[in-house]
């Protein structure tokens, strides 16, 4: 076998995905509508694929002749005298085909992969059989056929031609990723109860929007118009995949502790966000999750949180500080916070900076300190050696007892030290902002100079 794929779908769900080795197909043969058709074969059965090169997105190289016309794809397909079952249309497999204008699909397909006739720009026509039980994202996408498609319960296509409001049929559970891609005219897209999952970038590109799409569990996609502060209704469940990406006038998300996940690249490319308040019962920060948010400076993550997705905090370029309240350390994905200033502190519970150092947070962030008081800006904590005031925007520090002796530094949230006090001391005024306070045992102190 040549070429293998691995379909991670259950029955009616999309986001059929692939994996495909680096020969590209096993065989070709000429299909009942004259077109030559390229396959590889899996587990004894024949998949139709493109015939070039996935990786490079190099899918139907130059002198290779693109499938013209009415396309028929043959139910069984002969190959060294053995006849093959063809049971699915691998991801991309007539991507950017722009002659093709009919597709006829025969009753043994069930799966029809990602992006599989995506910009076939003149395609107007389908047949597709009740046989295909998963799609994945994308199919029809940049196509000109111009009717919804929705079998069962799977929402695959809208034309992207669509007007004004659309209501998503009742017996419709899940809508594919990309269904609703580049459909600029919608200004609302009604979403039933029913609706309990949507594939990655359901609604992109959907820039006429006028009211956020929701329901009762699932939150879809805000207006990338929309400016200002936003908070999620109570009760989400789930923020969908690129549900608030590229929406530029955003400036604050506040999300309720029903949620208790989000998808990939959820709040990317939001470059006007400054504030985040997530939810308490989330649990992963999802990859791409907060992808260039550049205007983004602080975040805290709930104790809840035990993974950081590939590429979640990447360019985010004005980050000075990250809260992790979890004790043990979240895992940490791929480039999670490329590019984040290596100036940006870290901190963490009191008494597991070593469990943070010793990780990959360790090799990322330079600045580990630990939260052990409160975080307000005047604190008297009973448990701890010292009291932190704020007056006339001058940080002081003391010893409960008056004969502790210490040293405290005070960091602005750039990183940059700005006083270093010996015992009991008070600083300059200070501009207003966010300040931490160390002390000599590891001991931390969040303190707020207001304007003064």
């Amino acid at each position: 076998m040549k070429k293998m794929i691995l379909v991670l779908a259950a029955t009616l769900i999309c986001g059929v995905t692939a994996v495909k080795a680096q020969d590209f197909y096993d065989f070709s043969a000429v299909s009942s509508s004259g077109d030559t058709l390229y396959y590889y074969l899996d587990e004894g059965t024949a998949v139709v694929t493109s015939p070039g090169d996935f990786d490079n997105e190099d899918y139907w190289p130059e002198g290779i002749t693109q499938p013209q016309g009415a396309l028929v794809i043959d139910g069984t397909v002969e190959h060294n005298d053995t006849t093959y079952t063809v049971t699915a249309i691998d991801m991309y497999a007539f991507y950017g085909c722009d002659g093709i204008i009919s597709v006829s699909i025969p009753g043994t397909v069930n799966t029809i992969g990602d992006n599989a006739f995506q910009h076939c720009s003149g395609l107007i026509s389908v047949n597709i059989p009740a046989s295909v039980v998963n799609f994945g994202s994308y199919v029809f996408s940049g196509t000109a056929l111009p009717d919804p498609i929705y079998k069962d319960s799977v929402f695959v296509y809208m034309p992207d031609t669509a007007t004004g409001v659309y209501t998503i049929p009742a017996q419709i559970t899940h809508i594919c990723g990309g269904a609703f891609y580049q459909c600029a005219s919608l200004t609302h897209v009604i979403l039933h109860n029913s609706v309990n999952s949507i594939g990655p970038g359901a609604f992109l590109e959907c820039d006429g929007l006028t009211q956020p799409i929701y329901n009762n569990t699932l939150f879809a996609r805000l207006p990338v118009s929309y400016s200002g502060s936003y908070t999620i209704p109570d009760g989400i469940t789930t923020v969908c995949a690129s549900s608030f990406t590229s929406t530029f006038g955003l400036t604050e998300l506040i999300m309720p502790n029903s949620v208790t996940s989000m998808g990939n690249g959820a709040v990317s490319g939001c470059t006007s966000l400054t504030s985040v308040i997530l939810s308490g019962a989330l649990t992963k920060i999802p990859g791409f999750a907060f992808m260039r948010c550049t205007a983004l400076s602080t975040i805290t993550l709930p104790a809840s949180i035990n993974s950081i997705g590939n590429m979640a905090f990447f360019n985010c370029t004005a980050m000075d500080s990250i809260v992790v309240k979890s004790t043990t350390p979240p895992s940490v994905g791929f480039n999670a916070f490329r590019n984040v200033p290596g100036s940006c502190v870290l901190i963490v519970p009191c008494g597991t900076s070593e469990a943070y150092t010793e990780t990959s947070w360790g090799t990322t962030f330079t600045q580990i300190v630990e939260d052990c008081g409160s975080g307000e800006s005047v604190e008297d904590v009973e448990t701890s050696p010292y009291l932190v005031y704020v007056t006339d925007g001058r940080i002081a520090v003391y010893s409960q007892d008056g004969s502790t002796s210490f040293t405290a530094n005070v960091y602005d949230m750039s990183g940059r030290r700005v006083a270093s006090l010996q015992n009991e001391g008070k600083t300059t005024a200070l501009p207003s902002g966010i300040y931490i306070v160390c002390f000599g045992d590891k001991t931390v102190r969040k303190v707020v100079v207001t304007n003064h």
